[in-house]
């Protein structure tokens, strides 16, 4: 399967609620209502009444905690002895530079978590992706709101941020790296707090970028944060973060200084400019290359993210689709109506745009019609290219399979797909069916302007939030981690490690900055020739780590 359409909230599936569940459920006895029902029968008044409250509240803790969750412990750890995951638990070092957590809560969140594909379907099915969580009935990582997010994927790789938490926002969770072509799972630590908090830096928007690199397995999250200035608003100055998972900065976040060329508008009462700018979905660009997208103004795009002085540029979307946010009113959700990718045909990379042209603008929504744009992110002088056709909205109500389907209804979230060219997939929500079922999801073909065919998903499947959807590539990695590629894996790991220790015998890494720009000089020393295949030069097996690489990739 070339490509799936995936959700990016993520449920999860408690394995200790499962068990509980199979021995009966919590008793009558210990639920919050029958012990509410006893201390009310007391007829206490005032701090009485409020001393019982909290007696009975630990008390029905205790009796809880030794009668149902610690028998459902016993059970849960027995079954993870007898059955071993097949979700490889990779634990990434931890060398300082990271949050107020310590190495256990890392460690026992990697142990108990691990991704699960209920369903793959072929778009415009949905792929149902879930977290299994066997955590302890007392463990800490049960304090927080269950569920994850699907931040930002390249190739193989997806990028979770699990909980609540979010860059700046003091609360629990943890970043989360699945890798399908592995099928591994690592939990990166948050950001340090000492550093990045609420009252330095701002969120841009779209969350965590995940990179990969070289080895299939080898990856950087980064995550770009605007400073505040002294009004407490978004400037120009950012910090770029990253987390390698591999080589002589592994382990840390490594931190820089950057400067953000962000879209802005003078202020009347100062004179400093107002910036706007909030990222609404990132991607990757080819290797090493990344992009922030504000869906109502235009890309932030850093070129080369391994130099030691990211640079930035930006590129304004076309004049006829730039829509100027009001800084005093709320910039609406524009990823109902618009969405950006970047697709790779042969060796070239393509940014495609793609929008509800006329959403949003005064247009009847009858008269809306899908458009898309090109851009190519390489060149810096391209300019965006409209593409030769569009479909009016009016004309989708028109077709048989949606009229077979569906009422008139506006649609939402288009996507562009990344293998057909002249197809996409948009979301439909029918609120007149009284059956509790999710959105319709149709795959459109732009040039012929006809719907393909429908996803309706089965009655009571509808989940909260309604779906962000996403098209990726992850799956065609699937169960691709041959014996071949495992030992050539193996001797380019060892490879690479004496290099490492070569290198760090005659560099002492004594800042982050250098460790950062150690990492970036190596990996760019490492990158893979072209024209090396498997099929095409079998003979061409030699000792060479670059030569290995590029046959391991080009084998998966």
């Amino acid at each position: 399967m070339e490509e799936v359409l995936v959700d990016r909230y993520v449920i999860f599936e408690d394995e200790l609620a499962k068990i509980i569940g199979e021995r009966g459920g919590t008793p009558e006895s210990l639920t919050v209502e029958s012990t509410l029902e006893k201390v009310y029968a007391k007829d206490l008044r005032g701090e009485e009444m409020e001393a019982e409250l909290q007696r009975a509240t630990k008390e029905l803790m205790r009796r809880y905690r030794e009668e149902v969750e610690l028998p459902a412990d016993e059970i849960l750890l027995q079954r993870k002895a007898s059955r071993p995951s097949a979700v490889k638990k990779v634990a990434v070092p931890l060398t300082g530079n990271c949050d107020d957590h310590d190495a256990d809560f890392y460690s026992q969140a990697l142990d108990g978590i691990e991704p699960h594909l209920r369903q793959v379907a072929d778009p415009p099915g949905l792929t149902s992706l879930v977290l299994r969580v066997s955590w302890p009935g007392g463990s800490a990582l049960r304090r927080f709101p269950t569920g994850a997010y699907i931040s930002s994927a390249d190739h193989n790789l997806l990028a979770f941020y699990v909980g609540p938490y979010r860059p700046g926002f003091a609360a629990a969770g943890f970043y989360l790296v699945y890798d399908a072509w592995a099928n591994s799972v690592a939990v990166v630590p948050q950001l340090p707090s000492r550093s990045i908090n609420a009252f330095s830096h701002c969120n841009i928007g779209a969350g965590v970028a995940v990179l990969r690199h070289n080895l299939p397995s080898d990856y950087i999250l980064v995550e770009l944060l605007p400073r505040l200035d002294n009004r407490c608003l978004i400037s120009t100055s950012a910090t770029f973060c990253m987390w390698w998972s591999s080589g002589p900065a592994a382990g840390r976040w490594i931190q820089k200084e950057v400067v953000l060329p962000l879209p802005s508008e003078p202020d009347e009462d100062s004179s400093q400019p107002d910036y706007n700018f909030c990222a609404d979905t990132i991607f990757t660009a080819g290797t090493n290359c990344l992009c922030w997208v504000d869906l109502l103004q235009g890309i932030l795009i850093c070129d080369h993210v391994l130099d030691h002085h990211p640079e930035f540029r930006f590129v304004a979307l076309p004049w006829e689709c730039s829509i100027k946010p009001d800084p005093e009113g709320d910039r609406g959700m524009p990823d109902q109506y618009r969405s950006m990718c970047c697709v790779r045909r042969g060796d070239d990379h393509i940014i495609k745009f793609i929008s509800m042209h006329g959403h949003g603008q005064g247009a009847d929504i009858s008269d809306v019609a899908l458009m898309i744009w090109t851009l190519d992110p390489c060149d810096p002088m391209s300019k965006w290219k409209a593409g030769k056709t569009s479909f009016r909205i009016s004309d989708l109500w028109c077709d048989p399979i949606y009229k077979r389907e569906l009422p008139p209804r506006t649609p939402s979230c288009p996507v562009v797909s990344l293998v057909q060219d002249d197809v996409i997939y948009i979301t439909v929500e029918d609120m007149l069916n009284t059956e509790a079922r999710g959105p319709c999801v149709l795959s459109l073909d732009m040039n012929k302007h006809r719907v393909l065919s429908a996803f309706m998903p089965p009655p009571q499947s509808r989940v909260f939030p309604l779906p962000s959807i996403f098209a990726s590539t992850f799956t065609t990695y699937l169960n691709k981690r041959s014996e071949w590629s495992e030992a050539m894996l193996r001797k380019c790991e060892e490879e690479q490690m004496g290099d490492w220790r070569k290198r760090e015998k005659s560099v002492m890494l004594s800042t982050s900055s250098d460790a950062m720009a150690m990492s970036s000089q190596y990996f760019r020393r490492a990158q893979l020739p072209t024209g090396l295949g498997l099929r095409s030069r079998p003979h061409s097996i030699s000792n060479e780590r670059s030569v290995g690489l590029a046959l391991l990739l080009d084998d998966i």
